[in-house]
């Protein structure tokens, strides 16, 4: 007499198609489109919010979910409702503090930009700025390129977007790059990898 052991099949499906959602979720699909108009900066309101698979490096993505809590003559984002986890930016969106939990720093002085307006693509800027982390203080320098438009699939939509390559260099030997893919459509970005390799893919997004 034999006994037929249990299929382990049926599990072995489920839970790769577990993984496959949720691979699928930080995945996003690109193609290269003619270059889009120039575009203005975006007009923010409180309350507007995006919404990205994982948190990043950047000031921009320093939590999954991203919310504009306050617009003045500074504008204050919000990481996950947690007042702590937040990002202070110039009206022109650079950055004057961040404080996510992966990276926390503030501009002492210069601009420090990963994007600039009117955004045109072929086109390429340079800021400097002195920052201090919890390391210590260091002069940096970005050269901020809009190397093309793409249009970007993700989870919450299909877009038409500017990719920009940001290299950011400092005075101490270090060296990194972030590439954003910021959509006029949505006033934010739909895609941001860090010098670490961390990559937020936008999953849904509300504005005012």
């Amino acid at each position: 007499m034999t006994t037929n052991a249990p299929s382990v099949r049926p599990l072995s499906v489920l839970l790769l198609l577990v993984l496959a959602l949720s691979l699928a979720g930080c995945a996003s699909r690109h193609t290269e489109v003619a270059p889009l108009p120039a575009a203005q900066a975006p007009q923010w309101k409180t309350g507007d919010w995006w919404r990205f698979s994982a948190k990043t490096r950047s000031p921009y993505a320093l939590a999954e979910r991203m919310e504009v809590r306050s617009v003045g003559d500074e504008i204050v984002l919000t990481g996950d409702g947690d007042q702590a986890r937040k990002a202070v930016l110039g009206r022109d969106l650079s950055v004057r503090s961040s404080n996510g939990s992966l990276l926390a720093y503030s501009v002492d002085s210069g601009t420090d930009a990963y994007i600039f307006f009117p955004l045109a693509v072929g086109q390429t800027r340079t800021f400097t700025q002195n920052a201090s982390t919890a390391k210590g203080s260091a002069s940096y320098t970005n050269t901020v390129t809009v190397e093309a438009s793409e249009e970007v699939t993700t989870p919450a939509g299909t877009f038409k977007t500017f990719r920009i390559k940001v290299q950011k260099r400092n005075t101490t030997g270090w060296s990194g790059t972030y590439t954003l893919w910021y959509s006029p459509e949505v006033a934010y970005f739909v895609r941001i990898t860090d010098t670490h390799g961390h990559n937020a893919v936008l999953q849904e997004f509300g504005r005012k």
